[in-house]
């Protein structure tokens, strides 16, 4: 720091604490002479005058006040006397009790960069030791309200070093803040507040990082929905409409890992995709990577989905209970032994009997051409039910400051069934009964040996069961007998150690032992199947990777991931590389390139996956069908100043062995091929952000011949407003995405229909796409309670504008073939924390 900034920095304290003598003369460092707490005082009060105060004890222990406040000469004379020297009021509370309320008052302030005096955009603010969140100014000036003269402001801002002070020094500036630049290494910088508050972009593996804590608004939703928060990063989307079904630039849902406490997941959740299955308020942190994985992540080639549940210890109990249109939910964290051991409890359920415009939505986005279509408006009727909850648990135990334990759980449920009849004969029924059970849990340990040495073990188990049954009965005789079911379970104990060998250079390596087991059953009377399936494997995974830090200028992570498959008896080894160059304080280039194979899979179908197909069923590779393996390769910048945010990424992924079922009995081994490009471009005006998304792509299978896949869509358009104006937040996004390849299905129907019986309008793609999400919060809260909550309304294709996705490829109906996505979809959310 140079000596002439200290004089004025020192002078500038100096004027600071004088104006406070003079305006706040309650805080302690203006009191000259002997000094009285009031906490104190108002105890004397008590005993002399027979009352009593009802105060925070922990906010007010902090006022002091001068020791002459005890000359006074009736307890009326007194409370006047205290109310001129500190920032409190007395309320009449009966007739010898008083309330002892804080004035809290608004404080604004700027920010400017201490060395360039530019105005700082983004800063975060935490009010002594609550939750960090963000503030917008407005015309340049950030406004803190409701805050108590002795509350402790702690300011932070990317690339800068926090600044702690008192709120009552911070109301007596009449200069802005000046907040001095940090030294952060390369391998540190994040990107903050990327497309919302708490969603990150960390340079140096190009992973993003969502902190569910501190989420922002997004257009479409206002739950926190995991699904929906993911796919509004550039290069995911789901082509289908259902927010669960993401694609990971090319990549189809199966091929992408989806893990929440390391538990990892083998459906698209709630309602066959509607709705993430992973309560908001337990999880805490996601990671999400879109491009080549770490060494350190297996099985998979395609995306990332790590989600991590809350990991600390609370100081007090706190309880949430959440409810929108279509589901409530209630959450409850508590300390069971202060500072070293807490329980999470959560629990969310749909409404058992109860419709809603939304749940309707959703529930004919998922049965649209099928025999279910009839009665997808009627949900929860008598005749067609659906229900899903989730469950989620987590014990932390903090065995001391170098060392923790913790164990998750995690239950998810899914149900449905329905009664269909023959509009003919009422004596034919149809009973359609689906199920999906899965449970998981997770045993982990962390310690911490020294600053340079950490390691971690953990044991996870993940248990799926799909069952799939359909019968028909003629009066009371059964006609027809029809069932599928999956049963998957995955096992696994993993072991890593991280060593930090010296400031710039890290090493991380690390076991994984997994053992799966599969069940398929099926069964078929009319055509006489009963078959059953199973499949055992063990993998045995390596990795190891190092990190390199050349001052501060290029990173770059060199890992080796291995597997050994012991079905085949093979073993794989795939390396990974990202690079990350820093040219100046805002412009980044980037590159990252790799191997990976998967085990664990589904055969490629023509078509999105519905609800009563096998197209849920999971397989191992073996002699007949090989391991998935897939490369992909990266290639981009990232430019970030002065409010703006410009993001390009241009990429290639190829998968092969890719197996396509074009039948009961046909399998096809060919490859997927995808490439593109991804830009991003953010700008921010004071409390209005306005975000451009655009996505170039070609998707396309190989097995003899290079075609278009049925979910190809060449442009993703999304141009997004976002308006903070606290307490309100209102987000608006309109999509455009271009037509997908129009494939006519080859079939022929017991009723003798056909391909030829279909009147298809369209040839080559469909037409382009385009749909209106709007949603707006308003948070409240009672300063004199703890409690807070946030009410939120939201509207999925505000304007109902009709989509065509594709054409349905297993018996489609003739008079109404098309796919279609989400119609306009309304909800209402109301969340409340004490």
């Amino acid at each position: 720091m140079r000596p002439m900034y200290k004089h004025k920095r020192a002078l500038l304290q100096f004027l600071v604490l004088s104006w406070c003598c003079i305006f706040f003369p309650c805080v302690s460092f203006s009191q000259n002479g002997p000094t009285l707490k009031l906490v104190d005082f108002l105890d004397e009060l008590k005993a002399t005058y027979n009352v009593d105060f009802i105060y925070n004890h922990t906010l007010l222990d902090q006022v002091v006040l001068p020791s002459s406040s005890h000359d006074c000469e009736s307890l009326e004379n007194c409370l006047a006397n205290i109310n001129e020297k500190a920032p409190i009021k007395f309320i009449k509370d009966g007739i010898n009790s008083y309330m002892v309320v804080p004035i809290r008052n608004d404080i604004s302030f700027s920010v400017i960069d201490a060395e360039n005096s530019e105005a700082i955009p983004n800063i975060t603010i935490q009010i002594n030791k609550g939750e960090e969140r963000f503030l917008y100014p407005i015309n340049s000036r950030y406004t803190i309200k409701n805050i108590f003269a002795l509350d402790s402001v702690h300011i932070r801002a990317s690339f800068y070093s926090k600044l702690d002070i008192i709120a009552s020094e911070l109301g007596a500036l009449k200069t802005p803040v000046r907040l001095e630049h940090a030294m952060i290494h390369l391998n540190e910088v994040q990107i903050t507040d990327y497309l919302t508050r708490g969603v990150n972009a960390k340079i140096s593996d190009n992973t993003f990082h969502i902190d569910m804590r501190s989420l922002g608004l997004l257009a479409g939703e206002t739950d926190g929905d995991v699904f929906n928060v993911v796919k509004n990063i550039p290069g995911v989307h789901t082509p289908s409409g259902k927010p669960g079904s993401l694609n990971f630039r090319g990549s189809t849902f199966d091929q992408s890992l989806i893990e929440i406490d390391d538990i990892p997941i083998y459906h698209n959740g709630h309602f066959y995709g509607a709705i993430a299955p992973y309560n908001p308020t337990t999880v805490s942190k996601i990671e999400i990577q879109r491009n080549t994985l770490a060494a350190k992540w297996g099985g998979r080639v395609g995306g990332l989905i790590h989600m991590t549940t809350n990991n600390t210890v609370p100081d007090s109990t706190l309880y949430e209970v959440q409810a929108n249109t279509v589901y409530a939910g209630a959450t409850v964290q508590m300390p069971l032994v202060k500072d070293k051991l807490a329980l999470y409890v959560a629990a969310r359920s749909n409404y058992p009997s109860i419709n809603s415009p939304k749940l309707t939505a959703f529930s004919n986005l998922n049965f649209q051409g099928s025999r279910l279509e009839d009665v997808a408006d009627d949900v929860n009727s008598e005749f067609f039910k659906v229900g899903f909850y989730d469950i989620n648990s987590k014990l932390v135990y903090d065995i001391n400051e170098n060392h923790k334990a913790t164990v998750s759980y995690i239950s998810i449920q899914n149900l449905l069934s329905a009664t269909l009849e023959d509009t003919d004969d009422k004596d034919n029924k149809d009973f359609r009964d689906l199920s999906l059970d899965n449970w998981g849990m997770t045993v982990k340990w962390e310690g911490t040996f020294s600053e340079k040495l950490k390691a971690q073990a953990r044991f996870s188990k993940s248990s799926l069961f799909i069952d799939n049954k359909s019968e028909g009965f003629s009066a009371s005789e059964r006609s027809s007998f029809e069932k599928y079911s999956n049963t998957i379970e995955d096992t696994r104990f993993i072991t890593e150690v991280q060593l930090q060998l010296n400031e710039n250079t890290a090493l991380e390596t690390g076991y994984t032992l997994t053992d799966y087991s599969l069940r398929f059953d099926e069964r078929n009377d009319e055509n006489s199947i009963d078959s059953r399936r199973d499949q055992d494997a063990m993998t045995h995974s390596m990795y190891a990777s190092f990190n390199k830090n050349w001052n501060d200028k290029v990173t770059a992570n060199f890992g080796m991931h291995t597997d050994y498959y012991d079905p085949n008896k093979r073993f794989f080894a795939d390396p990974r590389i990202s690079i990350n160059v820093r040219t100046s304080d805002a412009l980044y280039l980037k590159t990252s390139a790799g191997r990976s194979h998967q085990f664990i899979q589904k055969k490629l179908r023509d078509d999105f996956d519905d609800f009563n197909n096998q197209t849920q069923f999971w397989y191992l590779p073996d002699q007949t069908t090989a391991v998935l393996e897939g490369y992909q390769t990266m290639l981009g910048a990232l430019y970030n100043k002065s409010g703006w945010l410009v993001d390009l990424e241009l990429y290639i992924r190829n998968t092969n062995n890719v197996t396509l079922q074009t039948n009961t009995d046909t399998l096809e081994k060919g490859k997927l091929k995808s490439m593109g490009a991804d830009l991003f471009v953010k700008k921010r005006w004071n409390n209005f952000e306005t975000l451009f998304s655009y996505s170039l792509s070609e998707v396309d299978t190989d097995f003899g011949k290079t075609l278009p896949i049925y979910f190809d869509q060449r442009h993703i358009l999304h141009v997004t407003g976002l308006w903070h104006l606290d307490p309100l937040n209102l987000a608006v996004t309109w999509g455009f995405f271009s037509g997908m390849p129009v494939v006519v299905p080859d079939f022929e129907t017991d009723e003798g229909t056909s391909q030829d019986d279909l009147d298809i309008g369209y040839t080559d793609r469909f037409p382009h796409m385009h749909q209106l999400d709007v949603s707006a919060t308003y948070a409240f809260s009672n300063p004199k309670k703890s409690w807070k909550g946030i009410v939120g309304l939201s509207f999925v294709n505000l304007y109902d504008q009709d989509n065509i996705v594709n054409i349905f490829q297993n018996e489609p109906p003739v008079d109404d073939p098309y796919r279609k996505t989400i119609a306009f979809a309304p909800n209402l959310q109301l969340s409340i924390q004490f």
